[in-house]
């Protein structure tokens, strides 16, 4: 090879290595987080606490599995990505996941991939807990109801600690006192989740509520229906699946929030 071509072909060699460099700095400096905690894979544009938001995920998949026994994935990693910014936050992902526009988080599944968006303001730890039990119920069973995935979600926004000062549980408790009680046959009814409303996610999250703690029996009704789901079963809908098992439940909602003691502690 000439002279003149061979220190042209090295000059471009180091002009695609320095670009390599650069490119690679640039994904490095983007986040200020890259941690992983077990099957937990954290990013943030930020100095977010990685111990803290892990004890905080770890506590709703601690709990979804005591109460539910739902098995745990080995290999698969859900993904967190937190965002200093709403706008940081639209711009990576305006043509990745276009339908996160117009949410502060979003869970997002690709195939294998399990992956939480959201960006920093002050419920961003709320929004993870929602966002992370999508993940651990999508991991672990093949489909999930809406109202179920939905209602779990709500459920877990909510630390343990929380729950009994909930101003959703207030709101259902005089709700109920005028003999209302939420549908769950409208609640199986809904096509899609960009069909629900806030009175959707709030009966979803009443009746979450009243099967995990009515009493053994209910929190048995939707264990032994995941359970049935996760063995690969379809189930029939739930209201018809629970009632050959426990023909009161459907009326017991009502009467579960009145009788509720409200703590004002």
């Amino acid at each position: 090879m000439p002279r003149s071509n061979c220190a042209a072909w090295l000059s471009w060699i180091v002009f695609i290595g320095v670009l390599t460099c650069c490119g690679s700095h640039t994904v490095a400096q983007r986040w200020q987080v890259h941690e992983t905690r077990g099957n937990l894979e954290l990013y943030a544009e930020f100095p977010l606490l990685p111990d803290v938001v892990a004890a905080q995920l770890a506590s709703v998949e601690a709990e979804l599995k005591r109460d539910l026994d739902l098995a745990q994935s080995a290999d698969a990693k859900i993904q967190v990505v937190v965002f200093s910014s709403a706008r940081s936050y639209r711009a990576y992902l305006a043509d990745r996941v276009p339908q996160a526009l117009h949410r502060r988080a979003i869970f997002y599944r690709s195939g294998d991939q399990y992956q939480i968006y959201a960006y920093r303001h002050d419920q961003l730890l709320t929004d993870l807990r929602h966002e992370y039990t999508h993940a651990v119920l999508h991991r672990t069973l093949p489909f999930v109801p809406l109202w179920i995935d939905e209602g779990l979600a709500e459920y877990m926004e909510d630390r343990p600690d929380r729950r009994a000062r909930s101003s959703r549980l207030i709101a259902m408790r005089w709700k109920c006192r005028t003999g209302w009680r939420p549908d769950l046959l409208h609640l199986e009814a809904i096509p899609s989740a960009a069909r629900m409303t806030s009175d959707h996610y709030r009966d979803s999250w009443a009746w979450t509520h009243f099967l995990l703690n009515e009493s053994d029996q209910t929190r048995a009704l939707l264990h032994g229906y995941l359970a049935a789901i996760s063995a690969g079963e379809a189930p029939r809908a739930f209201s018809e699946w629970a009632t050959t098992r426990d023909p009161e439940v459907k009326k017991r909602v009502g009467s579960y929030f009145r009788r509720f003691r409200i703590s004002l502690r």
